[in-house]
């Protein structure tokens, strides 16, 4: 029997018995000799190389060094960032190593100590929803009410977190049994063996040369086809978690105690500000949440029923899930309506399979594959389908104009009886959260119509496809799309142009290489949801333009007034109104400070019941403490896994942040290993050519390399049944987010060319739509059908007959039982041909 350690070759006993004693003095005199020469040349190579190395680090450094003094030499500000990223690449190999995860800690454990700790874990599930059944929940015109509707939560997570909670409880139970106890900084106690909880996806069966994607994500990877991206699945951990306690409590501080109060922290270093950028458009920011909600849908606790949770109603027990934000008693906005908590309702812990620490929930498939359009589950899908011409279900208004599905559900969080009496309603797509502001609405809306669009035009050029390859065909092309816009137009904008291009990221019509690696994990990082993806949120300006139009009233509207408000969309410029705002409106300046429409205004409206006058949520409380919830490790931490210059001590760490976050992180932190990383990397000054900090910058470029990486269906593939063929490609290169505006809204006769950057005569000029949208569909013609029909029309003229099973070509480079039959490089397709079936 082998082990790791067992060599893969040695020499049987019997073939040293049969050497002479002579011999074998001899040959080990010989080996003597040459174990010393071979030990001298290793030593050598080995001085070599270190040499080398130590030289390349040297000259590194002097590179980042320099580059920096002379970037500090013309740069007014006082930060002193040693290094930048875009230097750091130079030493930085991506995708990333994931931190280990830790064996598990505690003593070994029985058979019965593991079913009493699940006996404990099911018994502490009981009670939680007993007490479910008693609360009272938030009204539903409250600001936390619809806090939590934004945040939904499916019934397969709920589903799901059951199971995560047993887990959960379980393993505290272990941890309390054998008195484990937090044993330094980032203690955790580690992941168990396996123990018997059933698999979510484990029952579906994989076909690896299937053309088109499962709904939820499964068999994209053929090592991992049900992890890897998959839909409801934890969060990828880039970091070992570091809860209080080692298990699932919130992060604390390095003394053992509580951390300051999240919103102290949103009140004195993300303080409100009105800088705009007007090198961008709010667009950046539209897309940026569209693609959000793509990828990411962290799964929220909800009471029985999917109720939402009240963690600040003094007269009742508290939910064991609730970790509600203290308010101090001189708060600048709260105190005037007398409240000490902010309500906030903990992430679900996710079923793993293991004791252990506890993880969190993606209700999403990590791919960049449509799912915002068409859900993440075959339920939600089917749903949204009409069942006819592979197109979407769509509310048709009296005009004649699409909208989406009306959600006549009044508890949504969204409709309103008064709206709901005149025929308005919110409306249904393959996000739950897409009624959660207009603009959001509008790009939901605008992609549904796409879909129906690009059935259509699939329609004309193959008319003998059915409803099933129409949709799946329009899907395919609709999400290839979504990748190209984020990778074309997005992501260079964030990270910056040449970080996208020596990473690899930017689309890349010349190469042959085929852009897929089996290797890469592409599951999105629990630090990403949870911290670095909500960078945007800074971005947003207090006042929207209400049009595009500049002959319109200057006015705006302020931007808590578009949260869960999509009734504009009925009117007859509704949707062109809400595209066009978003098109003119300059981005917020990228810095660590807030609009007060986000930190006081949050989900307001005027009709809650709570108060005489409306109260809001403030967003950057939630946000941090989302990030304690998840027990996302400290700023520094994160600045050690990227490869950045350290921020163990104040002194380095005022090299690298804003001076007015540095002064109040120390007055309210105490030491840098308890500042929050949403906080300090939000303080963190752009790198040079993006729009966020070294430390986003390295966590974006890091998921996003993931998901290009380790998707098998990605839009540039070379290889596999899945791949495009050049001509198709080329339309897919031409595609611009403009180019969708202009195809799918109402009335926009011309736009930018790339939206989400200021209009520029010369790199960025306004043109007509007609020379915006110039996909071509003809090259999505089926040639099997084309060829099908000419064989039909020559044989009907000159009697040729055609053996069974004669292969005519295809474009999509399959067979009728869905094999590859061709394979495409640089463009070139070469095909297989079965012999003896000529057409003549």
């Amino acid at each position: 029997m082998t082990d790791e350690r067992t060599p893969l070759t040695s020499v049987p006993p019997s073939v040293l018995d049969s050497e002479s004693s002579s011999y074998v003095h001899q040959l080990k005199g010989h080996e003597t000799l040459r174990e010393r020469q071979v030990k001298n040349f290793q030593c050598w190579i080995c001085t070599a190389i270190l040499g080398a190395f130590v030289i390349g680090i040297i000259i590194s450094l002097s590179y980042i060094i320099m580059g920096d003094a002379k970037r500090g030499a013309s740069n007014s500000t006082n930060v002193t960032e040693t290094a930048n990223f875009p230097d750091l690449l130079n030493l930085i190999s991506f995708p990333l190593a994931d931190e280990p995860t830790p064996m598990w800690d505690a003593p070994n454990i029985t058979e019965q100590d593991a079913a009493d700790a699940i006996a404990e874990g099911e018994k502490a599930l009981g009670d939680k929803e007993l007490l479910e059944e008693a609360l009272t929940a938030p009204p539903v015109q409250s600001a936390t009410f619809r806090h939590q509707k934004a945040v939904s939560t499916t019934l397969a997570a709920r589903l799901a977190s059951k199971v995560g909670y047993v887990e959960n409880k379980a393993t505290n139970a272990i941890a309390r049994k054998h008195n484990m106890k937090k044993r330094h900084r980032r203690w955790s106690i580690g992941k168990s063996p396996a123990i018997k909880v059933p698999h979510q996806n484990g029952t579906q069966q994989c076909d690896f040369n299937a053309r088109y994607r499962t709904n939820n994500g499964t068999c994209n990877n053929k090592k991992n086809p049900h992890t890897y991206g998959v839909a409801l699945i934890p969060f990828r951990r880039q970091l070992t978690p570091d809860y209080g306690d080692g298990v699932s409590s919130p992060r604390e501080s390095i003394e053992g105690k509580e951390l300051p109060s999240a919103r102290q922290v949103s009140l004195q270093i993300h303080r409100p500000s009105y800088h705009n950028d007007p090198n961008f458009s709010v667009m950046l920011a539209v897309w940026g949440q569209f693609l959000d909600h793509d990828i990411t849908s962290t799964a929220l606790n909800q009471g029985v029923g999917g109720k939402a949770i009240e963690c600040c109603d003094p007269g009742q027990p508290r939910h064991p899930e609730c970790f509600p934000v203290p308010l101090g008693p001189g708060d600048p906005y709260f105190h005037d309506y007398n409240l000490t908590c902010m309500n906030f309702v903990r992430s679900i812990p996710a079923p793993t399979g293991h004791f252990g620490p506890r993880q969190q929930l993606n209700q999403a498939t990590a791919y960049i594959d449509g799912s915002v359009v068409y859900g993440s589950d075959d339920a939600k899908v089917k749903r949204l389908r009409s069942g006819k011409d592979g197109k979407l279900r769509m509310y048709v208004t009296p005009d004649n104009r699409e909208l989406l599905p009306i959600s006549t559900d009044p508890n949504d969080g969204c409709n309103e009886e008064a709206m709901n009496a005149v025929g308005k309603y919110c409306f249904e797509s393959g996000d739950e959260r897409a009624n959660e502001n207009l603009h959001l609405t509008s790009m939901h809306l605008i992609w549904a119509r796409h879909h129906n669009n690009l059935t259509g035009e699939l329609k004309k050029v193959n008319p003998d496809w059915d409803d099933e390859r129409l949709f799946q065909e329009a899907r395919r092309i609709l999400a290839a799309q979504m990748q190209h816009i984020t990778y074309g137009e997005f992501v260079p904008v964030i990270i910056g142009e040449d970080t996208a291009e020596r990473m690899e990221i930017s689309p890349n019509p010349e190469s042959d290489r085929d852009t897929y690696n089996v290797t890469v994990d592409p599951s999105v990082a629990n630090v990403f949801a949870a911290s670095a993806f909500r960078f945007a949120h800074t971005l947003l300006p207090g006042l929207m333009k209400r049009t595009h139009d500049p002959t319109s009233s200057p006015s705006g509207i302020e931007l808590h007034k578009m949260l869960f408000n999509p009734y504009s969309l009925y009117g007859k410029t509704g949707l062109d109104d809400a595209i066009g705002g978003a098109m003119s409106t300059p981005l917020g300046k990228y810095d660590q400070y807030f609009t007060t429409e986000l930190t006081e205004h949050l989900f307001e409206k005027a009709q809650d019941l709570l108060h005489d006058r409306p109260c809001g949520l403030d967003l950057v409380s939630l946000n941090i403490q989302r990030g304690r919830d998840h027990g996302l490790p400290s700023y520094p931490h994160w600045r050690r896994h990227c490869r950045l210059p350290p921020v163990d001590t104040w002194e380095q760490l005022e090299k690298v942040v804003d001076p007015g976050s540095y002064e109040q992180m120390r007055k309210i932190y105490g030491e840098p290993d308890n500042v929050d990383v949403y906080s300090g990397a939000l303080s963190e000054p752009p790198v040079e050519g993006g729009v966020v900090g070294p430390l986003i910058t390295c966590l974006l470029a890091d998921q996003f390399l993931r998901l290009k990486q380790g998707d098998s269906f990605w839009y540039e593939r070379r290889r596999g049944p899945q791949r495009f063929t050049r001509d198709q490609l080329r339309q897919i290169y031409n595609t611009r987010l403009s180019s969708i505006i202009c195809r799918n809204s109402d009335a926009i006769t011309q736009s930018p060319v790339y939206l989400m950057r200021k209009v520029n005569r010369e790199d960025n000029p306004e043109l007509p739509c007609s020379e915006l949208d110039t996909f071509d569909f003809s090259v999505f013609r089926d040639r099997k059908n084309a060829d099908s029909r000419r064989v039909k029309l020559a044989t009907s003229q000159v009697g040729v007959v055609i053996q069974p099973g004669a292969t005519t070509g295809m474009s999509d480079g399959m067979n009728s039982s869905g094999m590859e039959t061709s394979t495409e490089v640089l463009g070139t397709t070469t095909s297989t041909t079965t012999a003896n079936n000529t057409i003549v």
